[in-house]
């Protein structure tokens, strides 16, 4: 992702995204495009290739979740962060196992949004309080399971070389220039470890990699 990366708004409120626009101006995103229905913001995610994706929910024709499947499914390859009031553990946890790649309250954008971005040209997972909240609930019920049962997925020698550089916190990145691939393809092998693991983010990969013995602990 670019240091000044292009952003697609896709939000039906106009006061929404009038402050978005205003937030990402005011840090100095100039490529900002904007999409109020989930049919022009499949549209604009080819025409544009946006780096990345900022969502509503909420949207008046389609579910925002089912658009963000949609654009995984298309190979879609830029960042997704989710702008939403919705703040419960269903919808939090339906948008980022279906591609999401952070998740911010709307109640947040003014003091979070900006930082986010930045978070995720890091490669990070910028999410809200809640959503924090909800997925350490979702780990530990997951830590309760009988890992000794659970049969070790099939992992590829490029799948588990990225769950080595996960467990040392490296950046996407620093996995790119680690492994000679690009950052873009370092987010691709991440997603179909994820689908493997069954998680949705780098605590639970790793969390459940050492639990199944695909990782030692060191120190």
């Amino acid at each position: 992702m670019s240091a000044r990366p292009r952003v697609l708004l896709v939000e039906d409120d106009p006061r929404i995204s009038e402050a978005v626009q205003a937030i990402l101006s005011g840090a100095g995103f100039t490529a900002i495009d904007v999409a109020g229905t989930a049919r022009s913001a499949e549209a604009r995610a080819k025409s544009a290739a946006p780096d990345v994706m900022l969502v509503d929910l909420g949207l008046p024709d389609r579910d925002g979740v089912d658009l963000i499947r949609a654009l995984r499914a298309s190979a879609f390859p830029g960042a997704i962060l989710v702008l939403t009031s919705a703040t419960g553990p269903e919808r939090i946890l339906a948008a980022l196992r279906g591609g999401a790649d952070g998740y911010l309250f709307k109640d947040e954008i003014g003091t979070k949004l900006s930082p986010a971005l930045g978070e995720l040209a890091r490669g990070g997972s910028p999410l809200s309080g809640g959503a924090v909240k909800v997925l350490v609930h979702e780990l530990r019920q997951q830590q309760s399971l009988p890992w000794n049962d659970v049969t070790l997925p099939a992992l590829t020698p490029r799948e588990r070389a990225i769950l080595e550089l996960l467990s040392t916190r490296a950046s996407y990145a620093e996995m790119g220039r680690e492994l000679r691939i690009q950052v873009n393809t370092v987010r691709t092998h991440i997603r179909s470890l994820y689908d493997k693991l069954g998680v949705e983010n780098r605590a639970e990969a790793v969390n459940l990699a050492w639990n199944m013995g695909l990782l030692r602990r060191t120190g």
